[in-house]
């Protein structure tokens, strides 16, 4: 349920926070999300990166859908890709690695001031 849950609040604040802030302002929500809740690296990373990168698809083709391709067109021939698909894919995991870095960056600061006792079943009298 934590997964989900994070998923959906990195990918709301990832579509809505680059309108107003610039676009690395999308690593603070997971920052602050991987202090908050405790789960593994992997499960921190994937729900980061899955989140963002949702979002990012949505917002990219919003942005290629209103402007009728015209900055995608440029940006083809800038970069000497084929396909306006590459792009969009290519951006979204630039955005999925950033969010997904920042919020095991927040639950390794977690682990690091929060020490948890090792549960082993035997004991040294």
């Amino acid at each position: 349920m934590n997964f989900i849950l994070r998923i959906l609040i990195v990918g709301i604040s990832s579509y809505y926070i680059p309108s107003i802030l610039p676009w690395w302002t999308i690593i603070i929500i997971p920052f602050i999300l991987g202090c908050l809740f405790d789960d593994n690296y992997l499960s921190h990373f994937l729900s980061g990166f899955i989140g963002t990168g949702v979002a990012w698809i949505f917002i990219i083709l919003s942005i290629d859908f209103n402007t009728q391709s015209i900055l995608s067109e440029k940006i083809i021939k800038i970069l000497e890709v084929d396909s306006v698909n590459y792009i969009i894919i290519l951006i979204s995991v630039v955005g999925g690695i950033v969010s997904g870095l920042g919020m095991i960056t927040g639950y390794t600061l977690r682990r690091i001031f929060i020490n948890e006792k090792d549960n082993r079943d035997f004991k040294f009298n």
